[in-house]
């Protein structure tokens, strides 16, 4: 059994190494999550074209960044072989997390924005009946 899938691996407080090569990449990892962040951000922020578009990408944005974060944190626990908060199983909890929010980010945009619209546009159709404010 490779290591990786040993559970005896993964659930110890035993902090990771990440020394090395390895430790490298995991810690460019997490940098590069955080910076896919601040991009998506930016370019959110510059999307006029729909609200709905903008929200995404805010809410993208505001996954990477977290973690990111948290991810380098992870890193910084584990270089400095803290016992509790540098162990393995946080690594693990980290990537489940990152697959909810990533659930509930494509939730969102196959589910919530058709719906949203769709109430939009039946609140466009019944305004246009009603007589426009007078501006004085």
């Amino acid at each position: 059994m490779p290591l990786f899938l040993n559970p005896s691996y993964w659930l110890t407080i035993q902090p990771a190494s990440v020394g090395g090569t390895s430790g490298k990449i995991i810690f460019g990892l997490f940098i590069l999550i955080f910076v896919f962040g601040i991009a998506a951000r930016v370019a959110s922020s510059n999307t006029d074209k729909e609200r709905h578009l903008r929200e995404f990408g805010d809410r993208v944005a505001t996954m990477f960044v977290t973690m990111g974060i948290l991810g380098a944190l992870l890193y910084f626990f584990s270089f400095e072989q803290i016992r509790l908060f540098g162990a393995r199983f946080w690594y693990l909890l980290w990537l489940v997390g990152l697959v909810v929010w990533c659930f509930f980010l494509w939730r969102f945009i196959g589910r919530t924005v058709p719906e949203r619209r769709a109430h939009e546009e039946s609140q466009a159709q019944q305004r246009k009946y009603f007589p426009q404010r007078r501006k004085k």
